[in-house]
């Protein structure tokens, strides 16, 4: 299962990498204010990486208002998801790679 997440995962980034994107929000890419675009990426890389990932290792429900994720961005050649409750980033190599460590303020 891990492997099948990670090659989801990088087979999404390769594609928003193949037509430039480097942030991406819900409802917006780069320097768009709104476009739905590559919003299933989004839901893809949401499902993959905040829920079936983060929130499983923290045993967050989904549901729970209280964290609230960003976006998703490429900065140095390194994508990375962040969150705006609480204010916290981490890579998304070191989530697939079951590092969590940047993330303690989930807990």
């Amino acid at each position: 299962m891990e492997s099948l997440t990670a090659n989801k995962v990088n087979d999404i980034l390769d594609k928003l990498d193949k037509a430039g994107v480097e942030y991406l929000q819900f409802d917006a890419y780069n320097e768009e204010d709104y476009s739905d675009k590559y919003q299933s990426e989004y839901i893809d890389l949401f499902e993959e990486i905040v829920v079936n990932k983060i929130f499983k290792h923290f045993g967050i429900d989904p549901e729970k208002k209280e964290i609230i994720v960003n976006y998703f961005a490429k900065e140095n050649g390194k994508w990375f998801v962040s969150f705006y409750e609480p204010e916290v980033d981490t890579n998304i190599d070191k989530i697939l790679n079951n590092d969590y460590s940047d993330l303690e303020e989930l807990k």
